[in-house]
């Protein structure tokens, strides 16, 4: 096997694992929308996988990159490749572009929908923590009325 076709092997093998991952990401994103704990906790750690495994396959192409072209980018070693390897390794780099940003888009997602849940909760406690911390209503006869904004039932909205 050449060196270009080991080289090509890589960039295929990133592209893939890089779809993988994109795959992985979206489907914490689905976990967290459906706010199932065990779903976000299994897809969590699959994400974590693929990242090393995408993480490894990166740094074994960086490091033969680097060996054969210095600091060239893809695009640039593309342009060297031999004319049979040219397309497909200049169509792969688009397709590992074009997935690093879906990523990028996938994982500002999830970083939203996990501070939307943080700061829900903490406007839960805090609602929980008037609730609890607050006189009760006027006594009346039949007992205690509570005032009506110290409820601990809690809106999407709180």
């Amino acid at each position: 096997m050449s060196q270009w076709q080991q080289f090509a092997r890589l960039v295929g093998e990133e592209n893939r694992l890089l779809a993988e991952l994109n795959v992985a990401a979206l489907r914490l994103t689905d976990a967290l929308v459906r706010n199932n704990p065990a779903a976000i906790e299994a897809a969590e750690r699959r994400l974590e996988a693929q990242r090393v495994l995408h993480g490894t396959a990166f740094a074994q192409r960086v490091a033969m990159q680097r060996a054969g072209f210095g600091n060239l980018t893809m695009e640039q070693v593309c342009a060297y490749a031999p004319a049979s390897l040219r397309r497909w390794l200049h169509g792969t780099v688009h397709q590992l572009g074009t997935r690093g940003t879906e990523l990028r888009l996938t994982v500002s997602n999830n970083k939203s929908l996990i501070l939307a849940g943080l700061e829900r909760l903490a406007r839960t406690v805090a609602v929980l923590q008037r609730a609890g911390t607050e006189q009760t209503g006027t006594y009346r006869r039949r007992g205690i009325v509570p005032p009506p904004e110290g409820s601990v039932i809690v809106s999407r909205r709180a």
